[in-house]
């Protein structure tokens, strides 16, 4: 097993928020606005704005959680100590198809914006042959990166991060420049639940505000670190991605564009859309700019879950539920090299088979939103289980922020729509099938593990009987049955969840929390 000193503490606060930033700004923000644009028209400025509280509420729950317990694997091994190992190994492993996933998801968004200089990479958000080929040559040099220390890595993170911002300024800065206030109207031309679906669309671009947790065996001084890092990083996201919005709804030239006023469904289909509204307002200058921004974001977020989705498996070593290789470190560089690459395979095999980018944005999204949900639930059973441990940071009215931090996570699992939803379910419930052959000791704790089956069961019946609003691309031969419409299919889940997070509580208080893992 990993001793304390196996990892080095190289991490410091600007290293740390460059990983946090860099981590969330990647492909989200430059490939989601049209696609929310389709389905919210203008509205779609409140979903950013919205899903950045909800992350705010869940960011502060962890940086309690991972200021008090300085433990590799953040979004596994808090929720594991709280709710023991069965469920802690479901939720790594949902966590896990999360990472490698969005991992694909933003490689494959740097190559398609790559091809605005080099022609041939990809058909629209779907990679050629040759693009595929280079996604995994970049792959590949973003491993080596991380193998040969966290340190170099959390360097790269801090660049690509100051490389990203200065361009998404000057977009900004034209485009209230040109500011067209007619844009905005009609703001929500599809309803209330286009706002939704908007919101589970754009839920993707703020994942990977717990990377700031994940590496919290490497950071200097994490009591104080951690929370002022994770605070940081979120507040900077929202500034960004809400002026960003804003300023590319206002300056986008309908006629120039070619598309028709208020269209806001042609504007879905368009590949890059901050390119093409720089173009529509006669700065092809400023198109070129903004790529080279997206290309040095997707990089640097690329190069960042690469480092990120490695901790899970190798958290999950130590602990002997996962298998023992991912646990080793390499004895020159003190990193987790088999994880990593490990990882990275997963990776590539991802990006050859599911090159489809919203696809596997609403995949990863759902799959990462049962982790974080299961996160807020921590908090008060932890400081009921284990009061006594001294919090260097202690999120003031916890317990209510925990509450909402759950229930909202599952109104956004259920508005990343059908099929997602039940896909989504379906592969995280096979973790307790992995679990078989990995668990050493072959005993459950089902009493204490059944509110987690019964919730993901619970919300894929939701999602089915609920609104045919939130269907995105469904690949299924079932569609919802439209039974319970807006506001009942909200109410009934916000219930769902309320009965859940009770039932949760109450039975897992009854247990001592799990010793902490790598530090």
């Amino acid at each position: 097993m990993p001793k304390k000193e196996n990892l080095k503490r190289d991490i410091g606060l600007v290293g740390l928020v460059g990983i946090g930033v860099g981590g969330v700004i990647g492909s989200g923000i430059f490939a989601l606005p049209a696609i929310m644009g389709a389905v919210a028209g203008p509205g779609f400025v409140i979903s950013v704005v919205a899903v950045g509280i909800i992350i705010l509420i869940l960011g502060l729950i962890y940086a309690e959680l991972g200021s008090t317990y300085t433990m590799t694997g953040g979004p596994y091994s808090l929720p594991r100590k709280a709710l023991g190992n069965d469920t802690g190994f479901v939720l790594g492993w949902g966590y896990f198809i999360y990472a490698f996933t969005g991992t694909a998801a933003i490689i494959d968004i740097f190559i398609t914006y790559l091809g605005f200089y080099v022609p041939g990479l990809s058909v629209g958000l779907v990679l050629t042959p040759l693009g595929i080929g280079i996604s995994l040559v970049a792959l590949a040099i973003f491993t080596i990166i991380n193998v040969f220390g966290v340190k170099f890595g959390a360097l790269f993170s801090v660049i690509t991060t100051i490389g990203k911002i200065i361009p998404l300024v000057i977009f900004a800065v034209i485009g209230f420049l040109v500011f067209k206030i007619a844009n905005f109207t009609p703001f929500l031309p599809y309803g209330l639940g286009g706002l939704g679906l908007a919101m589970a669309l754009d839920f993707f671009a703020f994942t990977g505000f717990e990377s700031v947790v994940i590496p919290s065996g490497e950071v200097k001084n994490p009591s104080k670190v951690i929370p002022r890092a994770m605070i940081f990083t979120i507040l900077i996201v929202i500034a960004v991605y809400a002026i960003m919005s804003i300023a590319f709804t206002g300056m986008f030239n309908w006629s120039a564009a070619g598309i028709p006023v208020g269209d806001w469904g042609a504007i879905g289909n368009l590949s890059s859309p901050f390119a093409t509204a720089a173009d529509s307002i006669g700065l092809p200058v400023l198109a070129a700019i903004v790529v080279a921004g997206v290309i040095i974001s997707t990089l640097g977020a690329g190069e960042d879950w690469v480092l990120l989705q490695a901790r899970i498996p190798y958290a999950m070593a130590d602990n002997d539920l996962f298998w023992a290789p991912m646990g080793k470190v390499n004895e020159k560089y003190k990193t987790p090299q088999n994880a990593l690459i490990f990882s990275s395979v997963l990776t590539g095999v991802t990006m050859i088979l599911l090159p489809s980018f919203p696809e596997v944005a609403l995949l990863a999204s759902i799959t990462t939103l049962v982790p974080y949900a299961a996160a807020a639930l921590s908090l008060p059973i932890l400081r009921k289980t284990d009061k006594d441990t001294t919090r260097p940071f202690k999120l003031y009215g916890g317990t209510i922020f925990a509450f909402f931090g759950f229930v909202l996570s599952t109104f956004l699992i259920y508005f990343a729509s059908w099929p997602w939803t039940i896909i989504g379910g379906i592969l995280i419930l096979i973790g307790y099938v992995l679990y078989i052959f990995v668990k050493k000791e072959k005993t459950f704790e089902l009493k204490r593990n059944l509110w987690l089956i019964v919730y993901l069961v619970g919300i894929v019946v939701i999602s089915y009987i609920g609104s045919k609003t939130y269907i995105y691309d469904n690949i299924l031969p079932i569609a919802p049955l439209g039974i319970l419409n807006s506001p009942y299919d909200l109410i009934t889940l916000g219930i769902f969840a309320s009965i859940i997070f009770v039932w949760a509580y109450f039975e897992n208080i009854k247990y001592k929390p799990l010793a902490d893992q790598v530090e």
